[in-house]
């Protein structure tokens, strides 16, 4: 069984680093109002920080014995057209709460991957069955979601969780797997350091070299010896550094997660001054253009710039 599913945290105490939307939903699930009471919801940020396991929380927490006929989890990427929010997330929303509920709860996961048409129709359906369903809305870029749903919502901010966050929770991990003597507490807090704080693939990731015996001292190193081709190849006026950076976005990596790494060898590296200095300025400046370039062109401005 995937350990991020077999510890995904059921209750919103094991809810890690969310602390500000954890003390919402409390009060919420432990007002006076019966039935309970609670506003739509907009989770935003980071993948990996904890978004789809909060509202699957909330929603059961809320709903209790009665989630199995009120609750519904929908992946908004995979079903993204107008007529999914008409039919399916309509018929849902109008339909009778089963049980002592005070309404159903409709989880659209990834939202940001809705179109705009089906977030506007998806708008007046929560207007309309406002008595009926509540919405808990998960998506990493909040820009890419009408302002008209942001605004009937209360929005939460999940933060990158914090390397000492992770690592207690891999090692809790680790701890209950009967594998906590296995590796050092040393190269544990490096190999998750180096996912940016997205819990859920440095937990894929562990499991995966737990598996596989792969110490992950090795896995760091590995890691590393990437971003030190990378930068030799720039250094070298190589622009095969576009193509290597290309291949890392497509094996999951996140643009802020290769600067990370790159920053690190650069710090560790033996250059000079100078060019350390050329790295760390197109480094830094990468972080305010990501918000208007995609992750396949920033890379390769990068690397234009530094060549």
């Amino acid at each position: 069984m995937l350990w991020t599913e077999k510890y995904r945290p059921s209750k919103l105490s094991g809810i890690i680093g969310q602390e500000h939307f954890v003390l919402d939903a409390e009060n919420w699930v432990s007002g006076p109002d019966e039935p309970k009471i609670m506003p739509n919801v907009l989770f935003y940020g980071n993948s990996g920080t904890g978004k789809t396991t909060a509202g699957l929380a909330l929603a059961k927490t809320l709903l209790g014995k009665h989630a199995i006929d009120n609750f519904f989890e929908i992946n908004a990427s995979d079903d993204r057209r107008l007529e999914t929010v008409r039919t399916h997330i309509k018929n849902i929303a109008q339909s009778g709460t089963i049980g002592d509920v005070g309404f159903r709860i409709i989880l659209l996961d990834e939202m940001d991957g809705m179109t705009t048409d089906a977030q506007n129709a998806l708008k007046r359906i929560m207007e309309r069955y406002a008595s009926n369903v509540r919405f808990i809305i998960t998506c990493n870029d909040k820009s890419k979601i009408i302002f008209a749903l942001q605004s009937r919502c209360a929005n939460y901010h999940f933060k990158i969780l914090s390397n000492d966050a992770m690592f207690d929770a891999t090692k809790e991990i680790l701890k209950r797997e009967n594998l906590e003597n296995i590796y050092d507490d040393k190269s544990l807090y490096a190999f998750i350091g180096s996912f940016n704080g997205d819990l859920r693939r440095a937990i894929t990731e562990l499991q995966a070299a737990t598996s596989s015996g792969n110490p992950l001292k090795l896995q760091v190193q590995i890691g590393l010896k990437e971003y030190e081709n990378i930068i030799n190849e720039i250094i070298n006026k190589n622009t095969n550094a576009i193509s290597l950076l290309h291949d890392l976005l497509y094996d999951g990596r996140s643009v802020k997660e290769i600067c990370v790494g790159m920053h690190d060898v650069i710090i560790e590296g033996k250059m000079d001054n100078n060019t350390k200095f050329k790295f760390l300025r197109v480094i830094g400046e990468s972080e305010w253009r990501s918000t208007n370039l995609t992750p396949r062109v920033l890379v390769s401005w990068m690397v234009g710039q530094l060549i």
